[in-house]
């Protein structure tokens, strides 16, 4: 069936991360890429976060209880805010080119301090058809749930879908509800994906 619908993941598709270096460093911990998704799927101060279930200043207090951090609350509001750089090289151009030709969807592990902070600086978002963010809809990826949520809000069926993450796990989860999803890392990257579809 042809692709109808594009879904993209936001940080490490669309925007650059630096939470790799910035949480490794608070927590004085090295771990790669996908040691820290699962780190941060699986911590309850990020899970309620990301969830809708707290707000900045209740995160910031049981995220530092939870790694038992020697850190002053401001600074680790700093810290969380500047994981979250500018969107990546060809964003807006990739998107721009898109948009005539696919149904548009963002699909995020994201909380209101993150998407505030890039929505207040940059206009990536006003490409997209829909916005799908895990703490309106209280779910996080890799969970099947937030991809069927998304499947029935789009009203189309899987096969038409074509969804570009980060995240072995996320993409594995989309693959298994039968998404066309694939692992990338940059607009570009998943510009030339795209231009194999036919």
């Amino acid at each position: 069936m042809t692709i109808t619908h594009i879904v993209f993941d936001m940080g490490g598709v669309l925007v650059e991360l630096q939470w790799l270096d910035r949480v490794k460093n608070l927590l004085d911990s090295p771990m790669t890429l996908e040691e820290l998704h699962k780190l941060w799927v699986g911590a309850l101060s990020t899970a309620d976060f990301e969830t809708g279930r707290s707000d900045f200043d209740a995160f910031t207090a049981a995220f530092i209880q939870e790694f038992e951090l020697a850190i002053a609350p401001d600074r680790l509001q700093h810290e969380f805010l500047e994981i979250v750089q500018a969107p990546l090289p060809q964003c807006n151009e990739m998107l721009s080119i898109l948009k005539p030709r696919y149904h548009l969807s963002l699909l995020s592990n994201t909380n209101p301090a993150h998407y505030m902070r890039l929505r207040d600086r940059y206009d990536f978002f006003d490409y997209f058809d829909q916005l799908f963010l895990s703490y309106q809809i209280g779910v996080m990826k890799p969970s099947p749930a937030i991809f069927e949520h998304l499947l029935t809000t789009l009203n189309t069926p899987a096969d038409t879908v074509a969804f570009f993450d980060d995240g072995i796990r996320n993409v594995e989860a989309a693959c298994a509800l039968g998404i066309h999803a694939y692992r990338v890392d940059s607009p570009t990257a998943a510009m030339a994906v795209v231009e194999g579809f036919s």
